[in-house]
């Protein structure tokens, strides 16, 4: 897990879903470039739980792919809560929304 990571490139809806976690009431903290191979782009904090997000694009094909092989190693290898994918503002609502639930 301490494989370094290639510097990264932010997606393109990378900055819109930040900010709509933040609208939604969530603290966040954006590690695109943490230098880990794998790590999710944000840590978002809400209700007093902490979740990796991993933002993905589904307007290239690159995102609609999903977790690359990096991303899936740290999410089988990561023992704290796994990684959630999110390609945009309602996908950031209902997870949100289901930890509101929880």
């Amino acid at each position: 897990m301490s494989q370094r990571r290639p510097k990264a490139r932010l997606d393109g809806n990378h900055t819109v879903i930040a900010r709509h976690f933040e609208a939604l009431g969530c603290s966040v903290v954006e590690l695109p470039h943490a230098g880990v191979a794998g790590f999710p782009d944000l840590v978002v904090g809400c209700i007093g739980r902490n979740r990796l997000v991993e933002i993905k694009n589904p307007d290239t094909a690159y995102g609609r792919a999903g977790l690359n092989k990096n991303q899936q190693e740290f999410n089988r290898d990561w023992r704290g809560e796994p990684m959630f994918a999110v390609c945009s503002e309602d996908e950031a609502t209902a997870l949100v929304l289901n930890w509101r639930r929880a």
